[in-house]
């Protein structure tokens, strides 16, 4: 959590705190002045003077000091510092500041007493400076102190119990230095801490009760380090977690109940570690789980019953590993799951109702698999999916079933497969169908009428297939004209690869001014595909991406969460690749197709280059007989 949100969090007792603050500087401040007013009366007697000598002296008294160099301080008690000419810590402090930031200096240490009189301090920023050395008693005189960040220095020791005099710290922030170890004495005294991170260290291990006297914290960060593996209840004691984030670690087996007690537990972070197996009771405690996310790992197959009791899980990723099948019981019912994410696994098959407990699911990535096959019930029961993504598969067959129920279904990607040809009734089912790609298979032609049942069609991507231009394909290509906008631009469009004499030709042409064999003129346009440069674009929407909403970090927005953010982008598919060649040819006819032209171009310079040596020598030969 940075620190505005913090603030934003801590409203109400920032402002209580600071109204209760004021209220007893002003009185003290009244009584001084009154005092010093007595005085002066009973030694002055020019009243001009002294009015003008009270105008001047009220504004230091009321400010409490003056503000150090290099600093800023405004009217709201908040202290900014910031430079590379701050090598110590600024001083004096105003006594009633409220916020202190020092932020990209060169400081390096902090001495005992670091702050001076800003008793009152209730947010302290430190961040992005050189510091490597905290004194036993650098924040002593702090107790007021709610949030703390160290971020992004270079610490690599932490004093014991540096932290003891901070009873009532609700936010402590590690992350970005290069500490080592952690130990339990660094966090005695913090019962008030809610949240604690230390992702982005050099930790290779955590003490087992590291943790035990911190019963009130909802967030824990332990990314980005070097955890091999884990005490087997090192968070038992932490009752009240809600956000528990280990990924991009090194982490290779979990304890059966290394989460047995996290009852509150709404978030998981585990990917990007070198897990192979999970105990089959691991998720067994955290019942109010929402978000779990086990991508980028090397499992291989999911225990029977691992999933089930988790009755408010939203998110499932688990892209990324090496799962060649799911079991029947995988997923037991979960009735909030809106996304399950399966991309880039081994998986070969997908029976019928694999997933039928997964009714409220709206999106569903199984791209970059071995899927060959899909039965026609594979998708039974998922009533409210929107999104589909099987492209980047071996399918060469589909199902006339396959999308039965699916009415709902707003984008649907198959690009990057081998289909053949495609089920008169695939889409019948699917009205609502609004993105559809087709883009790299080996389709040569489509049924007639097959997208008449889908008036919402707005993207359809039909390029880099050999299509077989007959009277057969007569159908396709007036709808084609008649929706043209669908198609986007001419780059695009789908092109005949057969027969050889419309090689090239745009689908949307119509079929009166087709070419047959012995026509010596060439078809509008034809002049134009040698020169053509323009390659296909790279950043077309894709089904399974996600809109703005869906994309926002789940449950807080603190610096470094940009994991989720990642996590995501490693799961997105390449945005309108469709991986095909030029000319309506697939990669293999575009090869031939290239590689022709090159040797003929070839063949051709070196018989004229022949032609004028012959030439040249024979004329040589002529003038020396002469």
């Amino acid at each position: 959590m940075g620190l505005r949100g913090w603030l934003g969090y801590n409203t109400r007792l920032r402002e209580r705190a600071l109204h209760e603050t004021r209220v007893g500087r002003v009185r003290t401040t009244h009584s001084l002045i009154t005092n010093r007013l007595r005085k002066w009366v009973r030694t002055t007697g020019n009243m001009a003077l002294r009015s003008v000598l009270l105008l001047s002296f009220l504004p230091s008294v009321l400010a409490g000091g003056g503000c150090p160099r290099w600093c800023s301080c405004s009217r709201t008690a908040q202290v900014e510092c910031s430079g590379a000419e701050v090598t110590e810590m600024p001083a004096p402090l105003p006594g009633k500041a409220m916020s202190l930031q020092v932020v990209n200096t060169r400081l390096a240490a902090l001495g005992p007493a670091a702050f001076g009189n800003a008793s009152q301090l209730l947010a302290l920023r430190m961040e992005k400076n050189l510091l490597e050395h905290l004194s036993p008693r650098a924040f002593w005189d702090l107790g007021a102190l709610r949030y703390l960040s160290l971020a992004s220095n270079r610490l690599q020791e932490l004093p014991p119990e540096v932290f003891r005099p901070l009873a009532r710290l609700e936010a402590l922030l590690l992350s970005g230095n290069q500490l080592r170890r952690i130990q339990p004495a660094h966090f005695t005294g913090l019962n008030a801490l809610k949240e604690l991170q230390l992702h982005g260290n050099r930790l290779q291990a955590v003490p087992p009760g590291a943790f035990d006297q911190l019963p009130n914290l909802a967030r824990l960060n332990l990314a980005r380090n070097q955890l091999v593996r884990l005490p087997p209840r090192l968070f038992t004691p932490l009752v009240r977690l809600q956000v528990l984030r280990l990924y991009e670690n090194q982490l290779s087996e979990l304890a059966p109940r290394a989460f047995g007690g996290l009852g509150d537990l709404q978030e998981l972070a585990l990917y990007q570690n070198r897990l192979r197996q999970l105990p089959s009771g691991l998720f067994a405690g955290p019942r109010r789980l929402q978000k779990l996310l086990l991508s980028g790992n090397l499992l291989e197959v999911l225990p029977e019953g691992l999933l089930l009791g988790l009755p408010e899980l939203s998110r499932l990723s688990l892209f990324g590993n090496a799962l060649r099948e799911l079991r029947p019981g995988t997923f037991g019912p979960m009735p909030q799951l809106r996304e399950l994410r399966l991309a880039d696994n081994q998986l070969a098959s997908l029976p019928g109702r694999a997933l039928a407990n997964l009714t409220a699911l709206q999106i569903l990535v199984l791209s970059k698999n071995r899927l060959a096959s899909l039965a026609s019930a594979a998708f039974a029961g998922l009533q409210g999916l929107e999104e589909l993504a099987l492209h980047s598969n071996q399918l060469a067959t589909l199902d006339g079933e396959l999308l039965r129920g699916l009415t709902l279904l707003r984008n649907l990607s198959l690009h990057s497969n081998q289909l053949a040809t495609l089920p008169a009734r695939l889409f019948q089912g699917t009205p609502g169908l609004r993105a559809l790609q087709l883009q790299n298979n080996s389709l040569e032609e489509l049924p007639a009428g097959i997208f008449d049942g889908l008036p919402e069609l707005r993207d359809l991507q039909l390029h880099d297939n050999p299509w077989h231009c007959n009277p057969a394909l007569r159908s396709l290509r007036r709808w084609l004209r008649e929706n043209r906008s669908s198609l986007g631009r001419e780059s695009r469009h789908p092109r005949c690869a057969s027969p050889p004499w419309q090689l090239g030709r745009s689908l949307l042409e119509p079929e009166a001014t087709t070419f047959g064999p012995g026509t010596s003129a060439l078809p509008e346009g034809w002049g134009t595909i040698w020169s053509r440069t323009e390659a296909p674009s790279e950043s077309e929407p894709m089904p399974e991406t996600l809109s703005p909403e869906r994309w926002q970090p789940p449950l807080d927005s603190e610096a470094g969460s940009a994991e989720v953010a990642h996590e995501f982008l490693e799961e997105l598919p390449e945005a309108g690749r469709g991986g095909g060649g030029i000319w309506g040819l697939t990669r293999t006819q575009t090869g031939v197709v290239v590689t022709c032209i090159v040797v003929g171009s070839a063949l051709l310079l070196g018989m004229v280059l022949a032609a004028g040596v012959y030439g040249s020598s024979r004329k040589r030969s002529v003038q020396a007989k002469a």
